[in-house]
């Protein structure tokens, strides 16, 4: 898919025309508590998607940086919902298949999706089992915090049953059908 495309899709199905308002003011990217860990502040993420550069904007390290404390969207004058911005360029690179090789999040994100269209909730135990399965370096890391979890009764080992688990299939299937371009 090339970039007008991708500018199309997000500008129509993800309602982005509204970065358009943007007077790049720089609110947002001074209200952001990890901007010096993005690759693109939230002001220059908007200038490269309205100059048709949505590659760049799907592969950069800030749509996974986004902690989502909507403290830009609060202070943006011009009404802008970054965060939810943010989140739809989210959703289509992981659609795409552009999310940055070297971030470890969208691996985590898909663990999490997994586990609860399987079980109907989170279990930490088998969402950190699915995540160490691609990153096994970090799940030796996080170990000994597992086991002391453990001993104090914070972590079980098997997911719990749901008493109607027909109501959250349903609840992921209409949230599948609405993400489907």
């Amino acid at each position: 898919m090339d970039e007008v495309d991708l500018k199309h899709i997000f500008f129509g199905k993800f309602d982005g025309r509204k970065i358009l308002r943007c007077i790049q003011c720089g609110t947002c990217s001074a209200s952001c508590p990890l901007t010096d860990q993005m690759d693109y502040a939230p002001r220059e993420l908007f200038a490269l998607i309205r100059d048709g550069e949505m590659i760049t904007a799907l592969r950069s390290n800030t749509l996974w940086y986004c902690v989502s404390c909507y403290y830009c969207i609060v202070r943006c004058p011009q009404e802008i919902p970054v965060t939810d911005l943010i989140y739809a360029l989210k959703q289509m690179a992981v659609q795409q298949g552009l999310c940055p090789a070297c971030h470890k999040l969208p691996d985590m994100y898909h663990s999490f999706t997994r586990v609860v269209a399987q079980y109907g909730r989170v279990n930490e135990t088998v969402l950190m089992a699915r995540y160490a399965l691609r990153h096994p370096v970090d799940a030796l890391g996080n170990l000994p915090m597992a086991l002391r979890m453990f001993l104090k009764r914070r972590l079980d080992l098997f997911p719990s049953r749901l008493r109607q688990p027909d109501r959250i299939a349903r609840l992921l299937a209409e949230a599948k059908r609405q993400e489907t371009p």
